[in-house]
């Protein structure tokens, strides 16, 4: 009785999301917006955890054989100019905010250092923020490309149907899931991810007062400490949202097989589990 009455509640879960969705879309997503299509087989995404700092030193030999796409503050760093990926990706609402870091040194080293044709996608709504469009007006080679940030879920049938229009989105807690998501779209027949360390437990600490302190690790160095706040950020909130993280990246394991396209995870250290685990010294071996 117990699993029956388990499975109608899933059920009905199902179709109430399905609708949820349905209608967000309607209102919330524009139909205009097309996903460009790319020419090559073969991309990286270049997360920024700690062991992208052991790629870009070890394994550039491969790396310059993908396409390439970047993320958040990659622009702020000397091997941005290096490396010069073709693809750029957003998802920081900060990005917007003159008083934000984010929106105020990470723009403006992505607008200066930038010297190449770079194509630059970011949500609707970022394009909407006047500042943000502004400042990236200053620069003509890099091409702004909106796609909608309207999370859906429900039947796998309908999300598919709506992932493949670039109408509707998993959640992405994480930025590398969103780049997954567009690479995914492209066209490409093999995906490889970088830097996807995703080892923020390991940094969750509660100090001497019994407060929540989180901290966050990039590759170039950058440590961002922050104390929840305890009205709204308990454990069991950190928790929650790392399991959403790694959720987004089950359903686009699902949607990737769906379509027929492999996703490697090439990442030195990682916790990411729904994709098949390589190193790149065997994959320059059978190149």
């Amino acid at each position: 009785m117990i699993n029956f009455l388990l499975s109608v509640q899933h059920s009905i879960n199902l179709f109430m999301n399905s609708a949820l969705s349905l209608i967000k879309v309607l209102f919330l997503s524009d139909f205009s917006l097309k996903t460009i299509k790319t020419t090559n087989s073969r991309c990286g995404i270049l997360g920024n955890g700690p062991s992208l700092k052991i790629t870009l030193e070890r394994d550039l030999q491969f790396l310059n054989k993908l396409e390439l796409i970047a993320v958040n503050l990659f622009s702020t760093t000397k091997e941005y100019t290096q490396i010069k990926p073709k693809n750029y990706l957003l998802l920081d609402w900060s990005f917007m905010n003159p008083d934000h870091w984010h929106g105020r040194t990470g723009l403006r080293g992505l607008i200066e250092n930038t010297s190449w044709e770079l194509n630059l996608f970011i949500p609707v709504k970022m394009l909407k923020s006047d500042y943000f469009r502004n400042e990236l007006a200053q620069n003509p080679q890099i091409k702004p490309i909106a796609f909608n940030y309207t999370i859906v879920s429900g039947y796998s049938w309908l999300i598919y149907w709506l992932f493949k229009r670039g109408l509707g989105i998993p959640q992405c807690q994480n930025v590398l899931v969103a780049a997954l998501f567009y690479s995914l779209n492209m066209g490409f027949k093999e995906i490889y991810l970088f830097g996807a360390d995703h080892s923020w437990h390991e940094m969750i600490k509660l100090d001497d007062e019994n407060n929540l302190v989180v901290s966050d690790t990039h590759f170039y160095g950058q440590k961002d400490y922050d104390i929840a706040i305890r009205e709204t950020s308990y454990m069991s909130q950190q928790l929650f949202s790392l399991h959403k993280a790694f959720y987004g990246y089950e359903v686009l394991a699902k949607y990737a097989r769906s379509i027929g396209v492999k996703v490697y995870n090439a990442s030195v250290k990682s916790y990411v589990d729904v994709f098949e685990k390589v190193k790149v010294m065997d994959l320059i071996k059978k190149d």
